[in-house]
């Protein structure tokens, strides 16, 4: 027996039996069925339109055949009769067991299924025949929106047990046809370039090996017509309308013509506004949320922008589901339009339950903590809004979705339910690595955002590398006390070979305890306050370092003499930060102010103080919030208190690297190491015939030499700007970011006096031939280049290619650079 007979009709079955089986009629005494496999006994009888006892004839039977064929499940159904037994013999249509697709590379294996789906094709339905015939029309039809006219498409059924098939599909994808011209017809007011330049799709450009702007797909298209829609009727052009679109196809199916023609209209201007129905609050507020005037050009994307602002304002005081209309009447004869604005806000609503879903490890308290709708309160569609927006930049949540749902039975109560995806908030790091600046490194970290569900973030770690040796250990409460005041305390160990860091040539040993308060001032901001205590060792070699001398003597020691010394800071903190962004890692969108001081005070050796602005803007620049514009800056300036004259230079700020300026060897840029070389003489010594002594001379003799290490400098300016884009050849970008950017900025010493060197010999060991002002704002450092940055599975990644557009002779620059743990 064939595996899919061909499909005979009710009517044909029925004139066979007519004709070939004609029987007396006869009343039945029992039904029997043959060929039942899959369907039940029960379900068959239930659909079976005759029951024992009455009686079957030739006129009857065709209306019996027809009503088993129509549900669906039967290839072949045939009626006999044996005695007084009605027999009904079936051929069951096979199931579809499971569906493979192969080849397709362009689209998505989801998506083809889901159109197959649609046309009645999917795993765990019926075989039908008609149907499967048109699979290879639906595969097709998709890939035609796309541009992919080169196609074949091979299908095979693989006979399974139990009547079941596989249903292999074997697709061979060609080239896709690209954008040769658009042709706009009847377009007066504006040329075809201005129009053209607002469509997504195009012929062609310089970002276009990236985007594949001129790959054709008809669903853009449908975008790019609303879009020009849209253009016509924000200035105006109420009566605009798209006339016809033809897309026509070269010979060699690569290259496409799509025209379009369109009837422009006049401008018409808004004559008056009316506002009708019961809205419950003051007309004026509403009247005020209207961007239109009477005499005013009429524009489409301000009522758009009116009606959202109307349902914003409505939705404050519960009316979630308030419907807001708009109606032009045109009047033709003076070119203007009426507006009418209906005003629904329906009921209020409450909020019965709210619920989360997809919190697999954190406690929901954490999450229900961040939310700002509450179970009995007015149902606001803002604060539903805010409360997403919340959960949405918690670190170890990478996605949120809300559904707001009206209660069933009632009509003034919804359910207010969250589903969130969590991110991988644990880092587990252990051994060897190796960085481009730092070199091999031995280390091992436990951190985690979300410690045991809590929502609070722990670490605990330990580094060597050919610079630092350091342990640590750190904790955040973000929740310290019920009403939202944080609380983070840190525990820091740390040796530090400066010399190894291209800075000055010496060594800190450090232990600090520090804790911070962080209180709450409004939706997106807090203000912080903490101290922080460190007893710190010195040791630097008997150095001729100008900065290294001036630091010693204002602790009461002689760089020349001693080689280490040992002092105290204690130190009190102050910040404020309003963070709007829309996501803890990789925004799209949003603001982040942060500002910090840091005063040293005379409880401890040194008094001081630090002063630093750090900002981000993310602008998305399309509707789907992957091409972003990102603006990252930061300001630092400080300077000494009291008996310390300067800020100390192992405080200073640097530049340099991945985190600041790309392009630069890490800790490079800004004021260098200036040693101040004594000038000596040999000279006969008091006592004869003992020898010749050795004589220093005043300091109008020293010698200078400039040095290959950094000392930093006490203010800092540096300024980021990145286009973000999607990255090429991944579907899912939401643990990649890649971008092409531009660094610029500089540190510099304040308080640098060029005129402290003038006149005295430059060492033949000297790095440079003269001593550069760097305490010259002025001379910047930039660069150029492109980042790819990846939230991997153990730790953030960042890649950049860079080059310099600027820079001074003495610096050290680099290509490319390589860091873990570090996201912008």
């Amino acid at each position: 027996m064939h595996l899919i007979r061909k499909t005979v009709t009710a009517l044909v079955l029925a004139g066979l039996f007519s004709k070939a089986q004609a029987i007396e009629p006869f009343v039945v005494k029992d039904i029997q069925v043959e060929g039942l496999q899959r369907v039940s006994l029960g379900t068959f009888f239930t659909d079976l339109p005759i029951r024992v006892g009455e009686t079957i004839d030739d006129a009857r039977a065709p209306s019996v055949i027809r009503a088993v064929y129509s549900t669906g499940n039967f290839d072949f159904v045939k009626l006999e009769k044996d005695g007084s037994v009605l027999k009904v013999v079936v051929v069951e249509r096979p199931i579809i067991s499971d569906i493979i697709l192969e080849g397709n590379k362009v689209l998505k294996s989801e998506q083809l299924e889901e159109g197959m789906k649609n046309a009645g094709i999917a795993k765990g339905e019926v075989l039908d025949s008609f149907v499967l015939d048109k699979i290879e029309q639906e595969i097709s039809n998709q890939y035609y929106s796309n541009g992919h006219y080169h196609l074949t498409v091979e299908k095979k059924l693989v006979e399974l047990s139990r009547n079941r098939i596989q249903l292999r599909i074997t697709i061979k994808e060609g080239g896709s046809a690209r954008i040769k011209e658009f042709n706009l017809i009847g377009n007066n007011v504006y040329n075809d370039e201005e129009l053209i330049s607002q469509f997504e799709l195009s012929t062609g450009g310089l970002f276009t090996f990236i985007t594949d702007d001129n790959k054709y797909s008809s669903t853009k298209l449908e975008q790019d017509l609303e879009t020009l829609t849209s253009y016509y009727k924000d200035r105006g052009y109420l009566k605009f309308n798209i006339n016809a679109t033809d897309i026509s196809l070269s010979e060699n199916a690569e290259d496409i013509y799509i025209t379009i023609g369109m009837s422009e209209g006049e401008i018409y201007n808004v004559s008056e506004i009316d506002i009708l129905g019961d809205f419950t609050i003051d007309e004026s507020i509403i009247r005020g949320l209207i961007p239109l005037k009477s005499g005013d050009v009429y524009s489409a994307a301000a009522i758009t922008f009116a009606e959202e602002q109307i349902k914003q304002v409505l939705g404050l005081y519960g009316y979630a589901f308030a419907e807001v209309r708009t109606i032009p009447e045109v009047l033709e004869d003076t070119a203007e339009a009426k507006l009418t604005v209906f005003v629904d806000p329906g009921e209020r609503y409450y909020v019965d339950n709210v619920s989360f879903k997809g919190n697999v490890t954190t406690d929901e308290n954490v999450l229900r903590r961040e939310t700002r709708v509450q179970e009995g309160g007015a149902l606001s569609s803002a604060l539903v809004e805010r409360s997403k927006l919340r959960l949405q930049r918690l670190p170890f949540i990478e996605t949120v979705e809300v559904d707001t749902v009206k209660k069933e039975g009632t009509t003034d109560r919804a359910d207010v339910n969250f589903e969130v995806k969590e991110r991988n908030a644990a880092q587990i790091s252990g051994g060897f690595g190796y960085n481009d600046f730092y070199g091999f490194s031995l280390n091992g970290e436990l951190s985690h955002q979300n410690f045991m569900g809590t929502g609070n973030s722990a670490s605990i770690g330990i580094s060597s590398n050919k610079a630092i040796k350091s342990a640590n250990i750190s904790y955040t409460d973000n929740y310290f006390t019920q009403s939202g005041i944080g609380l983070n305390t840190s525990l820091n160990y740390s040796e530090t070979d400066y010399g190894k860091l291209n800075l000055i040539a010496q060594s800190l040993d450090t232990i600090a305890l520090g804790s911070t308060l962080y209180f709450p001032t409004g939706e997106f901001s807090n203000f912080s306050a903490g101290a922080r205590i460190s007893q710190n060792s010195l040791t630097s070699p008997l150095t001729s370092s100008q900065r290294v001398i001036d630091f010693f003597s204002i602790l009461g020691a002689n760089a020349r003499q001693d080689s280490d010394v040992d002092f105290d800071i204690f130190s009190v903190n102050f910040g404020f930060r309003y963070n709007s962004l829309n996501r803890a890692i990789f925004p799209s969108k949003g603001v982040d102010h942060q500002w910090n001081l840091e005063v040293a005070t005379d409880i401890g050796d040194l008094e001081f103080y630090k002063a630093t602005y750090n900002y981000g803007l993310y602008l998305p620049l399309n509707n789907d919030n992957d091409w972003i514009f990102s603006w990252r800056g930061s300001l630092a300036y400080g300077d000494g208190l009291g008996d310390t004259p300067a800020l100390p230079y192992f405080s200073n700020f640097y530049a340099g690297g991945s985190n600041s300026l790309r392009g630069f060897e890490g800790n490079t840029v800004g004021p260098r190491d200036i040693q101040r070389i004594r000038t000596s003489i040999s000279v006969p010594g008091p006592i004869p015939g003992a020898g010749n002594t050795t004589v220093y001379l005043p300091e109008e003799f020293d010698r200078i030499a400039v040095s290959r290490y950094s000392i930093g400098g006490n203010a800092k300016a540096i300024n980021t700007f990145e286009l973000i884009f999607p990255t090429p050849f991944l579907d899912d970008n939401s643990n990649v970011r890649t971008s092409i950017f531009v660094d610029a900025g500089n540190v510099w010493d304040t308080q640098f006096d060029q005129s402290r060197f003038e006149g005295l010999q430059i060492d033949p060991n000297s790095v440079l031939g003269n001593v550069p002002d760097f305490g010259d704002a002025g001379n910047y450092r930039a660069s150029y280049g492109v980042s790819l940055q990846w939230y991997s599975p153990f730790a953030p990644l960042q890649f950049s290619l860079s080059r310099p557009l600027k820079s001074e002779p003495y610096d050290d620059t680099e290509t490319f650079t390589f860091t873990i743990g570090k996201t912008f």
